[in-house]
């Protein structure tokens, strides 16, 4: 427990950021309705975020966006960045040979968080770019990521998760089924999702586990009118795993 309570308005000054970082250029009404912070204080903040060069000025509609220098925060984080060096050409190698989205994400408390996602998305935009959270319990990415965790941690992961109310969390509540799911996922070597928080999409994944650790999930992620959840798996299945393998080999040679 920290010794001191929290400063509201940095935290309302970070909210604003990740909103701005993670839906794109918006207006103080869009950032708003988002957040429910007060305008006048919105404007504060995010002249505050000007000066200190992380938002721009917002064009003729007064749309703010964030600018490169947010990379600069990001910059500390070496376990990100060894693993986007390593595993970066292999996930555009499988892009290139299936056409649909690949994404690799590492989980962060509640949530997975999009490193490394398609720069074009092509015939399937899931609308994801790094840095976006995405929930732990519906995506195949969480899924995959939880099955390789020992029982016992995702045991008491699901516990602490139990008490939140919003609906990504449903699964939390519910542990002995989702604990057969985990069962499943561990026995297949990977793990699916079926248009549950995409609403055209579906996905298969796999963790990537670096001395017994899962240290991130990868992620291919098909238009649900151009193949059954049953053809994704028989076709992409054995690749998504063959992938998997190939980075945690990359990843120890590293």
């Amino acid at each position: 427990m920290s010794s001191y309570e929290p400063i509201a308005a940095l935290l309302r000054g970070l909210e604003v950021l990740k909103v701005l970082n993670e839906g794109g250029p918006q207006a103080i009404g869009d950032l708003y309705r988002v957040t429910g912070i007060a305008k006048p204080t919105l404007v504060r903040i995010v002249e505050t975020l000007q000066h200190a060069g992380y938002v721009n000025a917002g064009n003729a509609d007064r749309r703010y966006a964030v600018t490169p220098r947010v990379l600069s925060l990001a910059n500390g984080y070496e376990e990100q960045r060894w693993l986007l060096e390593v595993t970066g050409p292999l996930l555009d190698e499988l892009r290139s040979l299936a056409g649909w989205p690949v994404e690799l994400g590492v989980f962060d408390t509640d949530a997975m968080v999009i490193l490394n996602t398609s720069r074009q998305p092509g015939y399937l935009s899931v609308n994801r770019k790094p840095g976006s959270r995405v929930p732990l319990f519906k995506t195949a990415l969480g899924r995959a990521y939880l099955g390789a965790l020992p029982e016992q941690e995702s045991d008491a992961l699901m516990a602490k998760l139990a008490v939140r109310p919003e609906d990504e969390f449903e699964a939390a509540r519910s542990p002995r089924n989702f604990r057969r799911l985990l069962e499943v996922i561990r026995e297949q070597g990977y793990s699916t999702a079926d248009r549950e928080t995409l609403t055209n999409g579906r996905a298969i994944a796999v963790a990537i586990v670096v001395n017994d650790r899962p240290v991130a999930s990868v992620n291919l992620v098909a238009h649900a009118s151009a193949m059954s959840m049953d053809e994704l798996e028989d076709t992409w299945g054995p690749k998504i795993v063959l992938l998997g393998q190939r980075i945690e080999d990359a990843l120890r040679n590293s």
